[in-house]
């Protein structure tokens, strides 16, 4: 655990969210699976249903071409997508498969975050810890917004990036209610979309941060989420390097790492590689149930790290701060 004197970083995966309902990557397909079959929304169901040559819908002939057995989950399916979508072949229902399940775990994450009246006792436990004058920062992996959900309840002053006072909230992975419209260099006549901070083409709703911008799914391929799979790297893509310059920033001034439901995915090294230059530089600990993801922790940060298997309602930082 961090001294409540060191300035943090908290890093936060999924397992940071799992407390208020939100799902694990592992199960995430299941669930974002049967949301599409429950709610066919326009945006989608038409490529569930039976037409010419695929009887079955072409969102299913796109699962089945890829996954027979029906074995792999949400990140390995949507990378395999990725490479089938790159093979570019004419008429290949896995197109509709791999934008169907975008828009199904963005309109899921909604429906979940749209149902949180009050933030659970953990995470405003948790808004305890966090020093509003931004002392500290936050790093999140997770699309929800159930960080910004805290810290408003907690009544903290927060800011993507860090372009404005209070605590800094960067989420190199993107969010549901970000929009990369000025990427393509198309304009919007709604006048509070606001740029993360300078130099970044991805925007928010500042006059309402926490609401849904594609509530009627127009627009919704503007929705700025990287997901598994995708090949936005920060040699390749302006504002991926943006997002994680300014995590980069935030951890080199800070004294420490805690690392909360993460689990260092196999799939994203770069991620890995990212954090990797910070061991033996900060002090570092590590909240996780797996047992798995503490050895790759052990694998990438060495002997120093403080782990914990634990989830994240079991641990220090869910409890109230000392005075």
């Amino acid at each position: 655990m961090a001294s409540t004197s060191d300035s943090t970083v908290f890093v936060l995966g999924a397992g940071f969210s799992v407390a208020e309902g939100f799902p694990l990557i592992r199960g995430l397909r299941d669930r974002v699976v049967h949301f599409l079959e429950a709610e066919r929304n326009s945006a989608y169901t038409a490529w569930l249903e039976p037409c010419g040559e695929f009887p079955e819908g072409q969102f299913y002939a796109g699962l089945r071409t890829i996954d027979q057995t029906s074995s792999l989950e949400f990140e390995e399916l949507l990378i395999t997508l990725s490479k089938r979508r790159q093979e570019n072949r004419r008429g290949d229902p896995c197109f509709q498969t791999d934008v169907a399940l975008r828009i199904g775990c963005a309109r899921l994450l909604w429906c979940l975050q749209n149902a949180i009246w009050q933030v659970s006792e953990c995470y405003r436990n948790f808004a305890g810890w966090l020093r509003s004058d931004g002392s500290d920062a936050i790093v999140c992996f997770n699309w929800d917004l159930l960080v910004e959900k805290m810290l408003v309840d907690a009544g903290h002053s927060w800011a993507y990036a860090g372009a404005g006072p209070g605590i800094p909230v960067l989420k190199p992975h993107g969010s549901i209610n970000w929009s990369g419209h000025l990427r393509e260099r198309l304009s919007a006549p709604y006048p509070h979309w606001q740029p993360l901070g300078p130099g970044s083409s991805l925007c928010f709703d500042r006059r309402e941060p926490l609401s849904n911008p594609n509530k009627q799914e127009v627009n919704s391929d503007l929705r700025y989420m990287i997901f598994p799979g995708d090949p936005d790297l920060p040699g390749r893509d302006t504002d991926v390097r943006w997002l994680w310059e300014q995590a980069e920033r935030a951890i080199s001034d800070r004294d420490s790492l805690v690392f909360i439901g993460y689990s260092l995915p196999d799939y994203d090294r770069f991620a890995a590689d990212f954090f990797r230059r910070f061991a033996g530089r900060k002090s570092l600990a590590a909240y996780t149930p797996s047992a798995e993801h503490l050895i790759r922790y052990r694998e990438v940060f060495g002997p120093s790290a403080v782990l914990r298997q634990e989830r994240f309602d079991e641990c220090v930082y869910a409890t109230s701060p000392p005075p």
